[in-house]
């Protein structure tokens, strides 16, 4: 503690001692945190609502088949797939604000279109009487969708083929949203002497508004269309992604102007990126010299393989790994299990109902992942984490196998025993799969916080996440009939299961062990 003497200035000058220094970078500007977190939650109330409403107008129209939603969700995930890497490059490449501006523009713009061509299709079928044409009317309009169709000719009609395209759109712009602000702008906020904690924090308010945002939407859709008619709804959901694209495109500028470091850190990567363009032209001039089959494959090799080779060999590789493989499942509250349930009969005040006690749930996992890392490590709190989450699903999985009765033909019904451990077990499982996400997320930022291409490897992991839900819509689009979806499950628990031995494997290299056996030694 230092003592004031006749040289000690009472009012400090501009010159700050260094514990004064570190105790303004540990703390947050909170007027800027604010802004961030604003535009974060009225960014993901955007895309939350359209995940669900556009899954839930589908499921109306088709109510005897879970194909046209996997086709529309394995379309989203394939382009996810194709062009996640080229969204990580475009945030190493560009500046900041004018990407996440542009990317604003587009969700918008995508989600305005998915509402236009459901607005079309009602539209239509009220309509069809007025379309004298068979031919006409099979092309432009849903009027032949009135009753069951399970054939893919039955339901390929230009709004849908629009609508897949919006909804490839919307992904690759969330893709691009998520890397640029929950990854890159959180990991240069919170450099400093408490980089971790900071980092903690933030990635948990982060992680939090998500949750709370995938609670609240599917309520308020749910409202909308109960409420309402469908053509209401759709104009509401309209005039709010509207409202919502204004206004962030103008508050972002207010985000980047609180955070001057996110200014400064960019000007030092393009300077050295310019430093090492003489090396790219020479690549480039290399690359033209090569023609044909070969030239291609030379500059595939030297775009791709280096980066995944490079992650492949970091440890956190497995992580990530692990957490990819927790996509491949059906036993979740997304469009496909929402699907599942109304053809169960389950109502769909229940269903957002249940979908809201998971929300829950998954908050209070996203506050025990901070505590629990402090006490046992984030290696540890991982593991713990994502094997609490496989053991849930276990009664999930014997509901959904041992439980179900064939009610009618081709629609399987369930017991209340049944339903209890399915709403029980997957609310349960949302603990340790958001403590785990939270816990990985921050893996990942650390491991990659001081690499020149750390959103190019960033997007990877999105990549392998995107190929892990095309193999989840692939076995439901295999496996398309309800009385079929156990299947599905099954092949869902073994996937997450792996996941969970991955996550051992890099438990393993970076603690030396997976587990300590003093206390086994102590009972032996």
């Amino acid at each position: 503690m230092s003592v004031l003497n006749e040289s000690t200035p009472l009012i400090p000058s501009s010159e700050q001692p260094a514990e004064t220094h570190a105790e303004n970078e540990d703390a947050f500007d909170r007027t800027g945190l604010r802004c961030l977190l604003i535009q974060h939650l009225s960014s993901a109330w955007g895309d939350r609502t359209a995940e669900f409403a556009v899954y839930l107008y589908l499921i109306d129209y088709f109510e005897d088949t879970l194909l046209p939603s996997s086709i529309l969700g394995f379309a989203m995930t394939l382009s996810g797939i194709a062009w996640s890497r080229w969204a990580g490059s475009l945030v190493d490449k560009y500046n900041r604000l004018w990407l996440v501006r542009a990317s604003i523009l587009v969700q918008k713009l995508s989600a305005l279109s998915c509402y236009t061509c459901f607005s079309i299709m009602l539209w239509d079928q009220s309509k069809e009487n007025l379309l004298p044409f068979d031919k006409i009317r099979r092309l432009f309009s849903l009027s032949a969708l009135t009753t069951p169709r399970t054939n893919l000719n039955d339901f390929v009609t230009l709004p849908f083929l629009v609508l897949v395209f919006s909804g490839c759109i919307l992904s690759l712009s969330n893709i691009c949203i998520s890397i640029a602000v929950e990854k890159d702008w959180a990991s240069t906020i919170c450099r400093g002497p408490t980089s971790s904690d900071k980092l903690s924090r933030l990635n948990t308010y982060l992680r939090q508004i998500n949750l709370l945002c995938k609670l609240c939407a599917p309520l308020f859709v749910s409202f909308l269309t109960v409420g309402y008619n469908n053509i209401v709804s759709l104009s509401v959901l309209s005039l709010i992604a509207i409202t919502s694209m204004i206004f962030e495109l103008y508050w972002i500028r207010i985000v980047y102007k609180r955070f001057p470091t996110l200014e400064s850190e960019q000007s030092d990567r393009l300077n050295e990126s310019h430093g090492q363009q003489p090396e790219a032209e020479l690549v480039a001039t290399t690359t033209n010299i090569s023609t044909g089959f070969e030239g291609l494959r030379l500059r595939m090799k030297r775009l791709i393989a280096p980066e995944w080779t490079e992650l492949i060999r970091l440890p956190v590789f497995f992580s990530s790994l692990a957490i990819s493989l927790l996509y491949i499942t059906v036993l979740s509250f997304d469009g496909i299990m929402v699907g599942y349930l109304k053809m169960l009969s389950f109502s769909d005040d229940l269903i957002a109902e249940m979908r809201g006690l998971c929300v829950i749930t998954g908050l209070l996992g996203t506050a025990l992942a901070l505590p629990l890392e402090k006490r046992i490590g984030t290696e540890r709190a991982g593991n713990w984490s994502i094997w609490s989450m496989v053991l849930s699903l276990a009664p999930v999985l014997f509901a959904l196998c041992a439980l179900t009765t064939q009610s009618s033909p081709g629609h399987p019904g369930i017991g209340l025993l049944g339903a209890i451990l399915i709403f029980g077990g997957m609310a349960l499982s949302r603990i340790g799969l958001w403590a785990f996400d939270l816990i990985q997320t921050k893996q990942l930022q650390i491991a990659l916080i001081t690499h020149p291409k750390r959103n190019s490897l960033t997007a990877l992991q999105y990549t392998m996440q995107n190929v892990a839900s095309l193999i989840k819509f692939s076995l439901t689009m295999v496996f398309w009939r309800p009385s079929q979806f156990r299947w599905a499950a099954v092949a869902s628990f073994t996937c997450v299961s792996s996941g969970a031995l991955v996550y051992m494997v890099y438990v393993k290299k970076t603690r030396g062990h997976i587990m300590h056996l003093d206390w086994i030694k102590k009972i032996l």
